[in-house]
């Protein structure tokens, strides 16, 4: 399943009210033609939601539109999580299978802080669980 439609056909099939969709950022960078719109059609079947960036770093410091993201999760009255997924150089097998060459920030914790302060300034309040 690559993109938010394809999961969305695949919930459908399902037809279990508790099967979510999980979208991720980096992802949809990729996949979708509008990581906004994705998120619209995905409306209250989206489950969960990572913030990672454009090359797989801090969210807010990559090219991906953010505010548009928040507008979207805003309009379909997103609550749930959002959590920061990120990769690490220094972790040889991880950084391997995601194709990390080079830090993204100086240490995982800043990955950690900037993209808190960002993602608190960037989405909707819903129950913010980043404190």
């Amino acid at each position: 399943i690559n993109t938010c439609d394809q999961g969305l056909e695949m919930i459908a099939d399902v037809g279990s009210p508790a099967l979510k969709l999980h979208l991720d950022t980096f992802h949809m960078n990729i996949e979708e033609k509008d990581s906004a719109a994705a998120i619209r059609r995905a409306g209250p079947r989206l489950g969960h939601l990572h913030a990672c960036g454009s090359d797989r770093g801090t969210p807010g410091n990559d090219q991906i539109d953010w505010k548009g993201i928040a507008a979207a999760l805003r309009s379909i009255g997103y609550q749930g999580d959002v959590v920061i997924e990120s990769f690490s150089a220094r972790i040889r097998a991880l950084a391997r299978a995601a194709s990390i060459w080079r830090p993204i920030e100086p240490t995982e914790a800043e990955i950690a802080w900037k993209g808190v302060r960002f993602l608190k300034r960037a989405l909707p309040a819903g129950r913010r669980r980043l404190d």
